[in-house]
């Protein structure tokens, strides 16, 4: 019987271990997410260089064209997983024309600037990397004429003619954790204009500096 009851006595012994390791285990798996006190600021300060591809002309003689330029913004965070985004970007390049007895230049500078703002997700936060997803809309400002004589339109040439539009932006972004504060931004877009009474099907893609400031909880 006492041969038993110490049989019975280890084997309690061995499964509480067991289970200990299995809770620690588990524990130590998702403490790095959960617990990982970057991901509490009240706000994201963005800043960086950004590309786009883009159309000025909805006919077929112009050529799309790559743009650079700028972006900037801020989010503010009311959870750790979500929050209001706000992004501006400047694109700048040269138009593709062809001859023309205007005499615009066959390269002739062009603008853009995007106004932007809505919901950002938080999807994955790791210790070293996060990733997300944003859902942008607003304004853009379109600046096509900044090399044409005076008295000559943009859609003399087929180009648009300068204009506020609709524009936006959806995609997704990710930030790779140099410090508890500050992370570098990698973002990629869909980012769709409406110039000319036609939708423009725009690439964007940019590459920044995020710094993290405040905390939810106080």
């Amino acid at each position: 019987m006492k041969a038993v009851v110490r049989f019975l006595c280890a084997a309690l012994v061995v499964s509480s271990f067991g289970f200990a390791a299995r809770a620690s285990a588990q524990v130590t798996a998702v403490a790095p997410v959960a617990g990982f006190d970057e991901y509490n600021n009240r706000w994201d300060v963005t800043g960086g260089a950004q590309y786009s591809h883009f159309n000025p002309s909805s006919g077929r003689n112009v050529h799309a064209i790559n743009l650079l330029g700028w972006n900037g913004g801020a989010t503010v965070y009311f959870r750790p997983s979500w929050g209001i985004e706000t992004s501006v970007r400047g694109l700048y390049g040269n138009l593709d024309l062809q001859g023309n007895d205007f005499n615009i230049p066959t390269n002739a500078s062009m603008s853009e600037h995007l106004f932007l703002f809505g919901p950002t997700f938080r999807i994955m936060r790791r210790q070293n990397y996060t990733v997300g997803l944003h859902t942008l809309i607003g304004a853009a400002y379109g600046s096509f004429d900044k090399d044409f004589p005076q008295g000559v339109t943009p859609n003399q040439v087929g180009i648009f003619n300068n204009k506020l539009a609709w524009g936006g932006a959806f995609g997704a972004w990710s930030d790779y954790n140099l410090r508890p504060r500050w992370a570098v931004r990698f973002t990629a877009d869909y980012q769709p204009t409406r110039y000319g009474y036609a939708l423009q099907n725009e690439f964007a893609g940019s590459v920044g500096i995020v710094y993290r400031v405040g905390s939810l909880h106080k």
